[in-house]
């Protein structure tokens, strides 16, 4: 406990960042890239996301839907969720998928309890790292390499507005302004983390290039061979 590694035979990966980051995006495409290229196809590539479709994901979206249900949510409680809903993953997708040497990459992971942080507040920010270890137990695991997909708040507002769906309670420029700031805070808290920043304001291509840049790297250092 404690330790942030990836104890299993399979890669993991995460995209991350602050919410209309385009990291949804980066993931697909981690993951076609992926399949398309590994020379192992026997090794699957899973595409996975938290919060999950399970119970706790369930109940986190509602909160999150909800205006008045979320102004009455303690946000520790809340991180709780998120907690419980993560070491569900885990259990049930995550491991499974690791202990087989698969590669599985998710569209975030618990590097997102910076959102449950004040802006800047350390202490809050290992509560809620020691929260998280004591929930998933013997369920904890930490990705290899995490991308945070950074950009400015207010270009994350704006392609909010333009994809034309609503906003939820978490969606607001206040609040992806401390998220973004947390995201480095826990970068140099957690040096271990495997937090890698890339600039996620330009081009798909353009963002995909450093990520593919990062993958080869990280897939030959653990033998991972390409067609």
């Amino acid at each position: 406990m404690g330790v942030l590694q990836n104890p299993y035979r399979g890669l993991f990966l995460c995209g991350s960042g602050i919410d209309f980051c385009g990291k949804s995006s980066q993931v697909l495409r981690i993951c076609n890239w992926l399949r398309a290229n590994l020379a192992d196809k026997n090794i699957a590539v899973l595409r996975t996301k938290q919060p999950t479709t399970q119970r706790f994901g369930r109940m986190i979206r509602s909160i999150l839907g909800d205006k008045q249900l979320f102004a009455q949510t303690d946000p520790f409680d809340l991180q709780e969720l998120f907690a419980k809903d993560s070491r569900m993953h885990c259990e049930m997708e995550v491991i499974p998928g690791l202990e087989a040497g698969h590669i599985v990459c998710t569209d975030r992971f618990r590097e997102s309890m910076v959102y449950g942080a004040e802006k800047g507040n350390v202490i809050e920010l290992h509560m809620l790292m020691e929260m998280n270890q004591q929930l998933h137990r013997r369920y904890w695991v930490w990705p290899d390499k995490v991308f945070i997909f950074d950009v400015p708040p207010e270009l994350a507002i704006e392609r909010g507005k333009a994809s034309g769906r609503s906003f939820d309670e978490m969606e607001r420029l206040d609040t992806l302004a401390r998220v973004r700031e947390n995201f480095y805070i826990f970068a140099r808290e957690y040096p271990e983390a495997n937090l890698h920043f890339i600039d996620g304001s330009r081009s798909i291509e353009e963002i995909f290039s450093d990520v593919k840049s990062e993958l080869l790297k990280l897939l030959n250092a653990n033998g991972i061979k390409l067609s």
